[in-house]
């Protein structure tokens, strides 16, 4: 009786942490070295500011600007739900205040951050210790 008990105590334990592992998050974490990357303890849940971050990223333009060595950061947006990566971006920010980013793990293509957005990824970044 009571290894039953046990049993379904873990069972429902279990069941309890599927059903908070929903959603979508946004994690910060910085290259260690090429193929380690440390992330924030912090995550962005906000559904409102996840889409705003992706929204920006895919309408951001295009750089003629090349980048080199390890980015600054990288961030990434989880599916939790479906145990999935939505977005991975390396981002180097520049001293001229300027952020360039590339989408995806191996991604080359270089993407400028509108102006207009910087204060908005300064926020993320600050908002997840960084």
């Amino acid at each position: 009786m009571r290894r039953r008990l046990i049993f379904f105590l873990i069972v429902w334990l279990l069941f309890l942490n599927a059903c908070n592992a929903n959603g979508r998050e946004l994690v910060v974490g910085t290259y260690t070295d090429e193929s380690t990357i440390v992330y924030s303890g912090d995550t962005l849940t906000d559904e409102a500011e996840i889409g705003r971050f992706l929204e920006l990223i895919e309408t951001s333009p295009l750089s003629e600007a090349k980048v080199t060595g390890l980015p600054d950061y990288v961030i990434t947006v989880n599916n939790r739900s479906e145990s999935t990566m939505e977005a991975m971006v390396n981002v180097w920010v520049l001293d001229d205040d300027k952020i360039l980013f590339t989408r995806g793990m191996e991604g080359t293509d270089v993407f400028e951050v509108d102006s207009m957005y910087i204060e908005d990824v300064n926020e993320i970044l600050i908002l997840n210790n960084f």
